[in-house]
């Protein structure tokens, strides 16, 4: 949702910058969601919430907002858990290109 944005200050994060340029990344608004393909309803439907998935198009759902425990655990109310997440994710996509 356009509102993580505002909110969470994602527009003018310099870490988070740096981090996208590793990723591809797709704002899809409320209405947008793929609501045929079940898999996208992982945890739940609320928004915003930040889904990763591989190069394949596989949702990952090991990479998850570690701050949140077992509730909304794609919802990021920070910066700050944005990147770590995105880091997790790049780090992970480092070890197994490795092995």
């Amino acid at each position: 949702s356009s509102g993580i944005n505002a909110e969470y200050g994602v527009a003018n994060s310099h870490e988070i910058l740096q981090l996208s340029r590793e990723f591809v990344m797709v704002n899809a608004e409320d209405d947008e969601a793929p609501a045929e393909n079940a898999e996208f309803s992982i945890d739940g439907g609320y928004i915003p919430r930040i889904i990763f998935l591989d190069s394949d198009g596989n949702i990952r759902p090991e990479y998850t907002n570690v701050a949140r425990g077992e509730k909304y655990k794609y919802f990021y109310p920070s910066v700050d858990e944005i990147t770590r997440s995105m880091n997790n994710v790049l780090q992970g996509v480092a070890i197994k290109t490795e092995l």
